[in-house]
């Protein structure tokens, strides 16, 4: 089995969150499709990530710089994002929630939107497993 020291799983996850300065990531319906494929499901809300997104990575983690609110574009329950660099390639996916057993890689403040509603993410890290 591989594993990676903690210093080289840091310099991994800061290079892939380069890749993400100043995107966007997206609050989608339903299950994420695989990375390299299509994004599925409607787009409930879209942010905008600053530069850096994210904080220096750390004991093989890294926190992101939360962006600002933004309003949901359309209705219906998010359950996964979407992000995108910032000439809309796709970088990342993963599931988005409130709390729970598993626990969503994105916290948000809600996941029931009605158009017009106020959506935050309140929580969202980035990790490199050791193997």
């Amino acid at each position: 089995m591989t594993q990676i020291a903690i210093a080289g799983r840091n310099a991994a996850i800061n290079a892939v969150n380069a890749l993400i300065n100043s995107g966007t990531v997206e609050i989608r319906t339903g299950a994420p499709a695989s990375v390299d494929s299509a994004p599925t499901g409607t787009v409930l809300a879209t942010f905008t990530l600053g530069n850096p997104a994210f904080g220096t990575a750390s004991a093989g983690s890294s926190s992101a710089n939360l962006p600002s609110d933004a309003t949901a574009s359309a209705s219906g329950t998010a359950a996964h994002y979407v992000v995108k660099d910032s000439s809309g390639n796709v970088e990342r996916n993963g599931t988005a929630g409130t709390s729970g057993t598993p626990v969503p890689d994105m916290i948000l403040n809600n996941t029931t939107f009605t158009t017009g509603d106020t959506v935050s993410i309140t929580s969202w890290s980035f990790s490199q497993p050791a193997s």
